[in-house]
């Protein structure tokens, strides 16, 4: 249903988790509180960065070439996706896990390449979760009610072309850096339980509303 105007799809969450192992492959990505762009200029060049240009140029989500800091984005987002998928399966077990199906950069029919970052979908039930990183705690609650708001019209657009039978939810996601310090590889152990608790909160939003 959705595949088609999708950066990335996967039928379940497995497969999701198989694909992020091998993409990631060279070790743990991290989010870190330095500037994007510089974020970016340590990993360009990387076989992941220049796979991931590459899928969104042969889906044509983009009206211009993709930014170093769009894709360092869509990256964070599929790491807190594989922390997800890890936590609802240990919470849930892998029968319910394997029925959720994924999909990544979702662009919205004559929308002018407007995008889900994701859509978690279980039969008729689907979930559009958008996710975005704050460096501090203040500015959580204006990034939440910003990305609520685009969820409630990128709710309405697809209402306008998906059966009526398909239920849309809707989830905003906001996570903070994980790491500091010169090489982003301090821990900062009150994000990094701020994150855990979020997955943990989304864990249960999608088993009460997609099951």
């Amino acid at each position: 249903m959705f595949s088609d105007n999708s950066m990335l799809s996967f039928d379940d969450l497995q497969i999701f988790q198989n694909f992020y192992s091998a993409l990631i492959y060279f070790g743990k990505w991290r989010i870190t509180d330095k500037p994007v762009n510089k974020r970016g200029d340590e990993v360009r060049n990387s076989n992941y960065m220049k796979f991931l240009r590459q899928k969104f140029d042969e889906k044509h989500l983009f009206r211009w070439q993709v930014s170093i800091a769009e894709l360092i984005s869509i990256v964070d987002g599929l790491f807190l996706m594989n922390k997800f998928a890890d936590k609802f399966k240990e919470n849930y077990g892998y029968e319910t896990y394997s029925k959720l199906s994924l999909f990544c950069e979702y662009r919205i029919k004559l929308s002018k390449n407007k995008r889900v970052d994701f859509i978690l979908g279980n039969g008729s039930k689907i979930l559009l979760l958008e996710l975005r990183i704050s460096n501090t705690f203040p500015n959580l609650s204006n990034i939440w009610h910003k990305k609520a708001y685009e969820l409630l019209i990128y709710k309405e657009m697809m209402s306008y072309y998906l059966s009526p039978e398909i239920k849309i939810h809707n989830y905003s996601f906001i996570a903070m850096p994980e790491y500091t310090g010169v090489k982003g590889k301090e821990p900062v152990k009150k994000h990094i339980e701020y994150n855990n608790n979020n997955v943990n909160h989304l864990c249960k939003f999608v088993k009460e509303y997609l099951f």
